[in-house]
This record gives structure tokens, sequence and C-alpha cells, in this order.
């Protein structure tokens, strides 16, 4: 059996993205993936929205500390992976307790714009680009998520608040620690 390049390309990045994790690889029609956590690699923080809100417009956030634990922080990836053009592919997040999808506060989509969820509405400002971190010429599992209607920025740490939550905004996309980000099964150690 022959299997097509574009196929073939998404079994990659679908493989790659899990950063290791006991995923199969699935064709690009397959069901989205619950029941993950979405982690930063300078905090260690899993995103989550502020106040464990699942309101319209709620704002995300990251909690550092382990004591923090709300129904908002798991999340639900988009398994179908496509790519709108070439070498870009997209994903959107959505979150299972709000049953919203992250995105850019506003349309403009500009540094310092907030990240919260709304309603998903299958629109390019739900959509987020991924750029996986390498080291030496090797994926590490992290990735850079950049908003599709705007790719010079990405999402990022903005303020380390009382040293248990970050807030999040947009900044410019380049791959410091503050801006790549790990999909792992909820609540599960990694194995690496």
């Amino acid at each position: 059996m022959r299997i097509s390049t574009a196929t073939t390309a998404v079994l990659a990045v679908t493989t790659c993205l899990a950063g290791g994790l006991a995923l199969r690889p699935t064709p690009a029609s397959a069901a989205q993936a619950p029941d993950h956590d979405v982690i930063n690699k300078t905090s260690g923080g899993r995103l989550a929205l502020y106040g464990d809100s699942t309101a319209e417009g709620a704002i995300a956030i990251t909690l550092r500390d382990p004591a923090w634990k709300y129904r908002t922080e798991v999340w639900e990836q988009d398994a179908k992976w496509q790519a709108d053009e070439a070498g870009t592919w997209t994903v959107v997040l959505k979150n299972q307790a709000a049953n919203k999808c992250l995105q850019p506060a506003d349309a403009a989509s500009q540094r310092g714009t907030a990240i919260v969820v709304k309603n998903c509405d299958g629109s390019d400002l739900q959509k987020w680009i991924l750029a996986g971190e390498k080291v030496d010429g090797k994926y590490t599992g992290w990735w850079v998520w950049r908003p599709k209607v705007n790719k010079n920025v990405a999402i990022t740490l903005n303020r380390y608040n009382d040293g248990s939550w970050d807030t999040l905004h947009l900044g410019t996309a380049y791959p410091s620690a503050d801006r790549l980000w790990r999909i792992a099964p909820n609540d599960e150690p990694w194995h690496l």
C-alpha cells in the first residue's frame, strides 16, 4: 500500500507533537485528543483559565503551584493536522471545562494581546501554528504557538504573579523558553 506524502507528513507531525508520548499515529481525519495538559517550559505552569472561569472571554493563565487544581487546566487538541501552506501546521486547542477554544483576545493579535477562550467558531483566529524547538537537529517536543492570523507573535508568559500562577499574552515569536509549550496527558508523569 502506498501512503501519500501528505498523509506521511501528517503522521510525522502528529508523532513529533506528541513529544514522545505513547500516542499512536492517526490519519488526518481522526477524532480529537482529550484530557491533556499544556505546559510552559520556563515555569512548568499548566495552561488554565483565570479563576477557573468557563465564561466567554475567560483569560488564559498558567498554574505553577501544584496545589492549584483547576478543572480548566484540561485541554483537547484537534488531531486533524493540516498543511495550510508548505511547512505550516495548525491546531485548535479547546478547553474541556469551558467547551471554548483558545485565541487572542482580539483580531489585531499583536504584541501585548491577552490570550482568552471564546466559543469555537472554526475561524483562523482560533488556529495556532506550531513551530518545534530543535536541539542538535532533533525535535525536543516543545513548541512555539503562533496565531495563524499573525505568525510574528507567539503565546508567552507575561507577569509572574504571586509565584503560583502567571498571566499570558502575545510576544515576538522566537524560541525562548517562556514561549515554548508541551502537550502531555493530564496529570501523568512524563516518560522522556
